[in-house]
């Protein structure tokens, strides 16, 4: 294992509070009913992807031009990162700081696939920026999760072979695109949410470089 490669929301912090508020905020303007089920629904998937979804939901597909549509997203991330400006360190899910370091220490490179384009912005308000080696912008990808291309894309980053990294999500979408991509897929949640993951942990705590190791060397033994 020579890298490992970390979704945003739901593994390195939470802030799926306050994509609910910010999207409920929109879909309140244009008279959706939004509410946290919906919002479930949106896990892991773009923003574009996001507002097709609220906007299909609501019967109102249709209704609004392309412009109009880039001007919804456009004041949702303004409200987002109203909220987002809000976090700290102490904002850091149980176990990912100490994880960090023990892959900092074990010189494993340390890469971001999120599908947030505010990921650099959170990172810096969490003070941790420093610690990944390759952070993929996902306004440059053609593809979205569950497609693989924004993992082999923070691979090619790392300049790490995909049969080489270990990827964590706590989406079952994210999981898919660990798969297509070749590698060692973990999971954080409940485990017939993370369907096809090689290991799935219940929460970041328990999340540890040796048990990383472990159950890679058991994988990589199995796949000989």
């Amino acid at each position: 294992m020579r890298a490992v490669i970390f979704d945003l929301d739901g593994v390195i912090t939470d802030t799926a509070e306050y994509h609910f508020l910010a999207w409920k905020h929109i879909a309140e303007q244009i008279d959706i009913l939004f509410d946290r089920d919906m919002n479930e629904r949106l896990k892991g998937i773009s923003r574009e992807a996001s507002l097709e979804r609220i906007l299909i939901f609501g019967g109102a597909e249709k209704k609004y031009t392309n412009a109009e549509k880039q001007e919804l997203m456009h004041q949702k991330n303004q409200y987002y990162q109203t909220l987002i400006s809000k976090l700290t360190p102490e904002d850091l899910l149980p176990g990912i700081g100490r994880l960090l370091c023990q892959l900092k220490n074990e010189n494993i490179k340390i890469g971001l696939a999120s599908s947030s384009r505010n990921a650099p912005e959170i990172l810096r308000h969490l003070a941790i920026i420093d610690d990944f080696d390759a952070i993929v912008d996902p306004a440059a990808l053609a593809k979205g999760k569950p497609d693989p291309e924004i993992f082999l894309t923070a691979a090619a980053l790392l300049d790490v072979s995909p049969a080489d990294c270990a990827a964590i999500e706590d989406a079952e979408a994210g999981i898919s695109a660990i798969k297509s991509a070749g590698m060692f897929a973990v999971g954080v949640g409940q485990e017939q949410s993370m369907l096809g993951a090689d290991l799935v942990v219940r929460q970041t705590s328990d999340l540890t470089l040796e048990l990383l190791h472990g159950e890679w060397e058991q994988h990589r033994i199995k796949s000989i």
